[in-house]
C-alpha cells in the first residue's frame, strides 16, 4: 500500500495527462499548428511517454523499465519542437540534428548499462530512483545530467532562433507587431531554468547532500510540466512570416554592384507605385517580390547596399508620402490616418509621422 507522500508524484502525472488532453483537443479544434508546421504532432504524441511510469502506478502496476525508458521520450519530444519552430520562422531551414540524435543514443546506452549493472537493484528501487553511490549508481545520474542539459541546450537554441527571427523580421515585413512570436521564448525561457533545476537535484542525489528517495519521479513531472508549457505555446494560432533568405548563399555571393542595385531598386520603387503596396498591411517582402518579379534576397541586398535601410523602412517611405498626400487633400484627421497605415507604435504614430514632415521641410 503506498503512502500518501507516494501518491502525491503519481496523481500529479495523472494531473498533467489530463491537461495534455486538453491541448489535443484545443488542437484538434486549431489544425494550423499540425497542418501547417511539422514536428509539432511528434512531439505531442511522444509527451505522455515521459510521464509513463507513473501513469502505470496510477493504473494499480509498477514498472521499473517503464521508468527507466521515459527519458527516451524527452529527446524526442524536443526534436519535433525544435523542427516545428524552424518550420514556422524559416522557409528553408538548416536543422541541428546532431544532438537529438546523440542524446536518444547515449541514453539508450545508459540504459542497457542500467540493466546489465543493476538488475539486481532494480526490484529493491521505490519508483527506480536510488540515492547516493555515485559510483554503482553513475548509469542513473548521467542519464539525468545528459537530459538536463539536453534540455538547457535545446532551450538557448530555441531562444536564439526566435531572437534572430525578431531581428530580420523588418527585412521581410513592413508591419512587424504583426508577425511577431508570442510565448515561445518565454517557455523555453522556463525550460533553461528547470533544466539548471534538474542538474541542482540529480548532483545533489548523486552525492548524498538531497536524501530525496523519490526525486525520480519528480524529475519527470519537471521535464514533463516544462515540455507541456512549451507545446502550449506551440498550439496557439500565430501568425508568422517564414524568413525568404538563404543565408549560406547570402554568405557565399559575390558583392553586388551598385549599377546593379540601382536598377533592382528603380524596379522595385515602380512595382510599389503601380500595385499601390504601401496601403497594404502585413506586406510581406516574399510576396511584394513575387509580384515584381524580383528576388527578395536581391531587394533586400539592393537597399543594404544604396538606401542603407530594410524593407520595412523602404515601405514606410512610401507609406510617409502617401499619408501626407492624403492629409493635404482631406479633412481627415492625423490620428485617423497613422493608425490607418500603421505609421509608428502605438501612441507614438503622430509624433512619427511630424518627425517625418519636420525632416522634409
Amino acid at each position: 500500500m503506498m503512502s500518501t507522500q507516494q501518491m502525491i508524484p503519481i496523481w500529479s502525472a495523472g494531473i498533467l495527462t489530463l491537461l495534455w488532453f486538453t491541448l489535443l483537443f484545443r488542437i484538434n479544434r486549431n489544425t494550423s499548428a499540425t497542418r501547417r508546421f511539422p514536428g509539432f504532432l511528434l512531439a505531442m504524441l511522444c509527451w505522455p511517454v515521459v510521464v509513463m511510469g507513473e501513469l502505470w502506478q496510477l493504473g494499480g502496476g509498477a514498472s521499473v523499465l517503464l521508468s527507466a525508458l521515459s527519458v527516451l521520450g524527452i529527446p524526442l519530444v524536443l526534436w519535433g519542437a525544435y523542427r516545428n519552430l524552424m518550420a514556422m520562422i524559416w522557409r528553408r531551414p538548416a536543422l541541428l540534428r546532431w544532438p537529438f540524435w546523440a542524446g536518444l543514443i547515449t541514453l539508450t546506452g545508459l540504459l542497457v548499462a542500467q540493466f546489465f549493472l543493476l538488475q539486481d537493484d532494480w526490484q529493491q528501487w521505490a519508483g527506480f530512483a536510488p540515492t547516493g553511490d555515485p559510483i554503482r549508481n553513475w548509469s542513473v545520474y548521467a542519464g539525468g545530467l545528459l537530459t538536463s542539459f539536453l534540455l538547457l541546450y535545446i532551450g538557448i537554441v530555441l531562444i536564439e532562433q526566435v531572437q534572430q527571427y525578431h531581428y530580420e523580421l523588418p527585412m521581410q515585413v513592413v508591419d512587424t507587431e504583426m508577425y511577431q512570436l508570442k510565448g515561445i521564448a518565454g517557455s523555453a525561457g522556463f525550460m533553461v531554468a528547470m533544466a539548471f533545476f534538474m542538474v541542482v537535484l540529480v548532483a545533489g542525489v548523486a552525492f548524498g547532500l538531497l536524501p530525496f528517495y523519490q526525486w525520480l519521479a519528480w524529475f519527470h513531472l519537471g521535464i514533463a510540466l516544462t515540455l507541456l508549457i512549451l507545446l502550449s505555446q506551440f498550439s496557439r494560432a500565430q501568425k508568422v512570416s517564414p524568413s525568404p533568405f538563404d543565408h549560406h548563399a547570402l554568405s557565399n555571393a559575390p558583392k553586388m554592384s551598385e549599377a546593379r542595385a540601382q536598377a533592382i531598386l528603380k524596379r522595385a520603387e515602380a512595382a510599389v507605385i503601380s500595385q499601390k503596396a504601401y496601403k497594404e498591411l502585413g506586406l510581406k517582402l516574399q510576396t511584394f517580390a513575387e509580384r515584381a518579379d524580383l528576388s527578395a534576397s536581391d531587394i533586400c541586398l539592393a537597399l543594404l547596399a544604396i538606401k542603407k535601410t530594410h524593407f520595412r523602412g523602404f515601405i514606410y517611405q512610401f507609406r510617409m508620402k502617401y499619408a501626407k498626400q492624403v492629409l493635404l487633400g482631406s479633412d481627415a484627421k492625423l490620428d485617423s490616418v497613422t493608425k490607418r497605415l500603421k505609421l509608428g507604435a502605438n501612441g507614438t504614430a503622430s509624433q512619427t509621422f511630424l518627425r517625418y514632415l519636420e525632416s522634409r521641410r
